[in-house]
């Protein structure tokens, strides 16, 4: 019997246990138990060990399901924070980018006319504003997105690891 068949029984066989299968599946799966001695003893003590599951208790110390729940209460509230937190982070950047660039236009031209009055060649004073304005500028705006990863991706907003 080909290998696939016995795959296919253990793999219906695991779904009839847990969320049942369609009728289809079990009238296939019946037939190839009934043929297969290998999955015919797997069956069996597949569906033994589900009964001696149900009869193995637990019981719940109900101070430890509080303390479990709080626990993740508290961890989807901070979750809700990071993303409201996240939120004001990309607007920020979105802002100062915005203010960056409105001044580098205003900046541009006063040092193109500061560098006509000093008799600079354009590449001169096109590099120095680059340099010196624009690309500190991006930086600093672009930084709040990268906190995480010059921080550590494990940190939290004071830069405690979590």
């Amino acid at each position: 019997m080909p290998l696939e068949n016995h795959e296919k029984a253990r793999c219906l066989l695991h779904q009839s246990l847990v969320e049942g299968i369609s009728l289809e599946d079990r009238h296939w799966l019946d037939a190839h138990l009934g043929q297969c001695a290998e999955c015919g003893r797997y069956a069996d003590l597949s569906a033994r060990a589900v009964r001696a599951l149900d009869w193995f208790a637990l019981e719940l110390d109900p101070a430890a399901a509080l303390r479990v729940e709080n626990i993740v209460r508290s961890r989807a509230e901070k979750m809700r924070s990071a993303e409201a937190h996240a939120k004001s982070l990309w607007i920020g950047t979105a802002v100062a980018i915005f203010l960056t660039f409105t001044g580098s236009a205003v900046a541009w031209r006063s040092l193109a006319w500061l560098a006509g009055q000093w008799n600079l060649p354009s590449s001169v004073w096109r590099i120095v504003f680059v340099a010196f304005w624009l690309l500190p500028s991006l930086l600093l705006a672009l930084l709040p997105l990268f906190r995480r990863t010059l921080l550590g991706e494990d940190s939290d907003r004071n830069g405690q690891t979590v």
